[in-house]
């Protein structure tokens, strides 16, 4: 691998070379034709900053290297952030770098001029936005963070000599992104020093004899001491820590699941939190002046975001392995008020069918009810169970309303190609556990009645009226608009925090992420 040339060092190079051919201003035209020869940039933004400054050049002017080398700078700690250097312009620098590219004219210097604006236009829009987006199955939104300038606010910045504070001023306030940030800058330091090795730990004893265990708690930085003198009541303590930071049960013993999440190499845990905090990245422009609902798969959780702060959480039921919940964007649009259970046709054949082909009576004792093919109600002893299969089953089956109902009392709709909702559930003790993957797709909520107070904000008093009469046996559903139709994000986002701020790191529940 070729040496790194020092920052400092490719600014001396540039600014030997450029005080002949540098250049204080740009015409239109000149602009205009030397982004017509460059490949990959943005070049729409590059002319909206050049045009904010009345075509001055701000890289290469004699009187002021300064802001060059601070944008150097901010390339150089791009891991730092979460970001990648090579995205910005990086095979050009390498080619300054090692002088394998000299600039030679006022052509050259204005081709290095503008290079140096989309390298600096890219990776403050990374800061602010993310350098990547979630992954998505269905995008109802077509969301594009968008509610910064970052033209402007860098032209603002340089003429203000600010330049230095704007990664910071751009940098999302959500509480994920200032803790996610910090943990992956102290794994981003640990892996980058020379002595650093991927740590495995082997024994199960909590004490200052397991120094393996102690090294693997301060490089994820659960502890802040690699000391061998440690008294083992407050290792155990630390390692409690750990154990909620990989969502497991906070005992202090080193069971077989604890060491597997201890022994996932530190790169592993740098992926997770790169890609999570882009996501937050990603996520903050949609939460400004709307409330946002967000559902992570692999926390099994549900988030509601406004300007920067968490109005409501819940634990969640979502996929199991075989049955995964889909990554989505959407926007509810009813409120279902002791909804129907539709039995997926995958259920009714392959769990439902062998139930009833013994015993027909299984439909009243659940509160179910058939239906034909003109949707009307049939006796079920009247219909052959035996004659029935996965390929020949022309009935509908519906759960009835009431306090057996699979749906609970509330159900909320918002489209998708999937055919998931978000509902209530009857069976409230699998909130209890700390994994949740269990249904067919759809997402059970903690707290329905929360949630649907929210998002019908002004008909509260459906939901009010909901709680007080409680379950209704056979009571028809009941429709509710969705007066403010409140976006939906579904992703599977690999790590996050707690309302304590910790940081978590989620199970890879369907394997997305390879380690």
């Amino acid at each position: 691998m070729k040496p790194h040339i020092p920052i400092f060092l490719i600014s001396l190079i540039l600014t030997c070379i450029c005080s002949i051919t540098a250049c204080t201003q740009i015409t239109p035209e000149a602009l205009s034709r030397t982004l017509s020869e460059i490949t990959n940039i943005n070049k729409a933004a590059v002319t909206q900053f050049y045009s904010r400054l009345n075509y001055e050049a701000v890289w290469f002017r004699r009187a002021n290297t300064n802001n060059r080398e601070l944008l150097l700078y901010t390339l150089s700690q791009s891991p730092e952030f979460g970001l990648r250097e090579k995205d910005y312009q990086y095979n050009y620098f390498d080619l300054l770098r090692n002088r394998n590219y000299l600039l030679q004219n006022i052509e050259d210097s204005l081709q290095a001029e503008i290079r140096f604006t989309d390298a600096a236009l890219h990776v403050y829009s990374d800061l602010a936005y993310g350098n990547e987006k979630p992954a998505l199955g269905y995008n109802g939104l077509n969301y594009k963070p968008g509610c910064q300038d970052i033209p402007a606010l860098l032209v603002e910045h340089i003429e203000k000599n600010r330049l230095p504070s704007l990664p910071g001023y751009l940098s999302p306030v959500l509480p994920e992104v200032k803790a996610i940030a910090l943990r992956l800058r102290w794994i981003q330091f640990e892996i980058s020093d020379s002595s650093y090795r991927e740590i495995i730990i082997t024994s199960k004893k909590v004490n200052a004899g397991n120094k393996p265990l102690i090294t693997k708690l301060y490089q994820l930085g659960v502890t802040t001491s690699v000391s061998d003198s440690i008294p083992d009541s407050l290792l155990v303590q630390q390692v409690k820590e750990a154990q909620r930071q990989f969502c497991l049960l906070a005992d202090g013993v080193l069971r077989s699941s604890t060491l597997q999440e201890l022994n996932v190499p530190l790169k592993a845990r740098l992926q997770q939190l790169t890609v999570s905090l882009n996501y937050y990245r990603w996520l903050h422009c949609l939460t400004q002046n709307q409330s946002v609902i967000v559902v992570n798969i692999p926390a099994a959780y549900l988030k509601v975001y406004r300007n920067n702060e968490v109005l409501l959480n819940m634990r969640m039921v979502v996929g199991k392995k075989s049955t995964p919940t889909p990554t989505l964007t959407s926007k509810i649009d009813e409120v279902i008020l002791y909804p129907y259970w539709h039995v997926p046709y995958s259920i009714a054949t392959k769990e439902l069918l062998p139930i009833l082909k013994r015993n027909p009576g299984y439909i009243n004792t659940g509160n179910y009810q058939v239906l034909n093919r003109a949707g009307k109600i049939i006796d079920p002893y009247s219909v052959n169970w035996e004659a029935l299969s996965a390929t020949n089953f022309p009935y509908l089956i519906r759960q009835s309303t009431g306090c057996d109902n699979a749906l609970g009392l509330l159900k909320l709709n918002f489209y998708n190609p999937f055919g998931v909702y978000r509902h209530d559930t009857n069976n409230k003790k699998t909130f209890m556990l700390n994994k949740r993957y269990f249904s067919h797709g759809c997402m059970r909520m903690q707290k329905p009645m929360e949630l649907g107070h929210l998002i019908l904000e002004n008909n509260a008093i459906a939901i009010d009226t909901l709680n007080q009469k409680g379950c209704l046996r056979n009571q028809s559903p009941i429709t509710v608009p969705a007066n403010i139709q409140m976006p939906v994000i579904v992703w599977y986002n690999p790590a996050g925090i707690d309302s304590a701020g910790r940081v978590l790191f989620y199970e890879d529940v369907y394997k997305k992420f390879s380690r």
